[in-house]
């Protein structure tokens, strides 16, 4: 999700740079307290968007979480995951700590 702002976030100032460039050819180029002062305010106002997007994008993950299929696939994942390191010579401590430590697939970073 983080990943996700950081990506649209980069390519709005791509996209701001790129029409600002060849414009006026003889202006100068702002300083760095002029930049610092643009960003904070693309920022200020990109923040409300990006406020309501993260607000979907849970809202969508707690939805999906709520329906009983997906317990029945995070459970048959896991169940997969430690019998398969058992199968393959982990002990049945080693399977339950690497089970429990392992990432649920396309789940953002924390969920396990």
């Amino acid at each position: 999700m983080i990943k996700n702002m950081h990506i649209i976030f980069t390519l709005f100032i791509a996209a701001v740079l790129v029409g600002c460039e060849g414009k006026d050819e003889a202006k100068k180029q702002p300083s760095p307290q002029e930049m610092q002062q643009l960003m904070g305010a693309m920022m200020n106002g990109m923040s409300p968007a990006m406020a309501q997007m993260t607000e979907m994008m849970i809202q969508a993950q707690l939805n999906v979480a709520a329906r009983p299929e997906t317990a029945r696939a995070v459970a048959t994942f896991k169940r997969n995951l430690y019998n398969q390191l058992q199968d393959h010579g982990f002990s049945e401590q080693q399977a339950m700590q690497i089970t429990l430590t392992t990432q649920l697939p396309g789940a953002q970073a924390g969920t396990r």
